[in-house]
């Protein structure tokens, strides 16, 4: 059985129309799941008009109440041998093969969840940088965000989601890093060398930095031991100061500011 690519999406057409162009690309037919509002919309226009072609398999409605709920709607609708990949609105496959190197990936592994790198790109639609998935996924890592995991480059086994009760809704912003850090004490994961999927900044998770600063202090104080305590506080302080002058460039400059990103990655 093919993966399952879940797509959730409330009031994002153009998003969801690049992400939409990328399924139509893919060198193998992609299995692809929209989770929408069950409310009159362009989305829903759109939605059904793909429907209709042929391009999603099936439309899941909910009550719009966020983007983690939806996303465990997708979850508990699913049969528990199947393997689900969360592709938001507005992210894309990073190749046209990207979709049947999963695939032929998981007839293979007997793993619960793998993951692969992701490129970074502008919200406006331009490239970044690429980052390569670290060989070996760390709690410790991930949770300072260093050698990290996007979940749009992760596909997570159902009945390993269902055991772990989904995404928690506590966090509004790094639910998905949380889930992938119980993930793994169950399962240490398996890294696909290539990158899976492009990142286009400018979704929640940008809109929202400083809540996700305070979520990831908060699931790091959880998960990880004793002795990070005192790096976490002064990752939080560090990342407050951070991102106050990243939104100040981003205001006043945003190609500064993408400028500034290149130069890093290089």
């Amino acid at each position: 059985m093919s993966v399952k690519v879940v797509t959730v999406v409330k009031d994002d057409l153009i998003g969801l129309q690049r992400t939409s162009d990328s399924v139509r690309e893919q060198s193998l037919p992609v299995r692809w799941i929209l989770v929408i509002p069950d409310e009159p919309s362009d989305i829903h226009v759109y939605a059904e008009s793909m429907k209709k072609q042929g391009i999603v398999q099936d439309i899941v409605y909910d009550q719009g109440k966020g983007v983690y709920p939806a996303m465990n709607i997708s979850i508990w609708k699913s049969h528990p041998d199947d393997c689900i990949w969360f592709l938001n609105a507005g992210d894309t496959f990073a190749t046209k093969d990207s979709y049947k190197i999963v695939n032929k990936f998981i007839e293979k592994t007997t793993c619960k969840w793998i993951y692969g790198g992701h490129f970074l790109g502008t919200d406006a639609g331009g490239m970044i940088g690429e980052i390569s998935a670290p060989k070996e996924f760390k709690p410790s890592n991930q949770l300072f965000a260093h050698k990290y995991v996007s979940h749009q480059s992760v596909v997570f086994n159902v009945g390993l989601l269902q055991i772990l009760g989904g995404f928690n809704y506590h966090f509004k912003i790094a639910a998905d890093w949380e889930l992938m850090v119980r993930a793994w004490k169950i399962s240490k994961g398996e890294r696909i060398p290539e990158s899976l999927s492009i990142f286009f900044m400018g979704g929640l998770s940008t809109a929202n930095r400083s809540r996700g600063n305070l979520e990831l202090l908060k699931i790091r104080n959880a998960n990880l031991a004793k002795k990070y305590i005192f790096k976490s506080y002064c990752w939080f302080l560090f990342r407050i100061i951070r991102n106050y002058f990243i939104q100040k460039i981003e205001f006043i400059n945003p190609e500064a500011a993408n400028t500034i990103r290149k130069i890093r990655f290089k």
